[in-house]
């Protein structure tokens, strides 16, 4: 290479046009509207497989499907299976408040399981006396109107 070539600047690559997918947009259309991926490329400026490769980790497949159809059933394994790991050496080894909250937590689901309220039953007994106090003080005030 002779010093003038190697002194010679070379050109500045040319800047690529700033081209992206907006993904919940991209959703949008091929979800609400049903478009193909080299539509959403069209609108979006960008290739069908730019689309397809953004788009492919969102959308349901059939494990998907597979997990909705069976999800309650799913989750009850697990339950069991976490409750299978729950004994006396690992509750004594959980801290107090861990117990504690524990202990609330499966009392409110197990009043759940029998039908039984959750609530502050002392609020919805107040909120009551106080109805029917507003319900007195109106029939008295009929009364006196007669």
């Amino acid at each position: 290479m002779s010093a003038a070539q190697a002194a010679k600047p070379k050109p500045k690559p040319r800047p690529r046009a700033k081209r992206g997918v907006d993904d919940a947009t991209a959703l949008s259309l091929r979800i609400n509207n049903g478009l193909s991926y080299a539509q959403i490329g069209a609108i979006q400026g960008t290739s069908k497989q730019a689309i397809h490769q953004r788009l492919r980790h969102i959308l349901p497949d059939e494990a998907t499907e597979a997990y909705k159809a069976k999800r309650a059933d799913i989750l009850s394994r697990v339950q069991l299976r976490v409750l299978e790991s729950i004994d006396d050496e690992s509750i004594n080894k959980a801290p107090l408040a861990a117990r504690a909250t524990t202990y609330g937590i499966l009392y409110d689901k197990e009043r759940l399981e029998r039908g039984q309220s959750t609530s502050n039953m002392m609020s919805v007994h107040a909120d009551l006396e106080a109805l029917r106090g507003a319900r007195r003080e109106i029939q008295e005030a009929d009364e006196i109107d007669v």
